[in-house]
């Protein structure tokens, strides 16, 4: 059964960094998918960043920048980067920053098949740490960024 994710205010402040993070996920997967007829559109841009940075970390933790790239397209990219500097991960938006490069001016060669420029790219991503908790930190300081639902 599908049900729509609700909370309220209290349920974030109240709730660990896990629980604060998956139901913040939870929710704007809903939006992103539309399963009840919202979108990302009626939040805060936050919500929509935080939602690609997360499909932006699963892809590369999954198969590199270089699926990422090839199933979201820069625009999406462009969302998740603004999302890494919202909450200030520069090390992460250096990274992205080069790699949106490379696919920006990467040869049709490249359009069927991996291109070898992102191998250290994706490394690099590998080895910052710390994401989730400056994601928490900001959420904790922001709150209001991602109540959809008024009480």
């Amino acid at each position: 059964m599908i049900r729509k994710v609700k909370y309220k205010l209290t349920d974030l402040q109240n709730s660990t960094d896990e629980n604060l993070v998956g139901l913040i996920y939870e929710k704007s997967v809903e939006l992103e998918l539309g399963t009840f007829g919202e979108s990302l559109e009626i939040t805060d841009p936050a919500m929509a960043e935080f939602q690609a940075m997360w499909v932006l970390e699963g892809d590369v933790q999954n198969g590199g920048f270089d699926q990422f790239l090839h199933n979201y397209g820069l625009e999406y990219a462009q969302i998740a980067l603004a999302g890494f500097n919202r909450i200030d991960a520069n090390d992460f938006v250096n990274v992205i920053e080069k790699t949106i490069e490379v696919f920006k001016n990467q040869e049709s060669e490249f359009n069927n098949k991996r291109n070898p420029k992102f191998n250290d790219l994706d490394d690099e991503f590998y080895d910052i740490e710390g994401l989730e908790k400056l994601q928490v930190d900001y959420i904790r300081k922001n709150y209001e960024k991602f109540i959809v639902e008024q009480e």
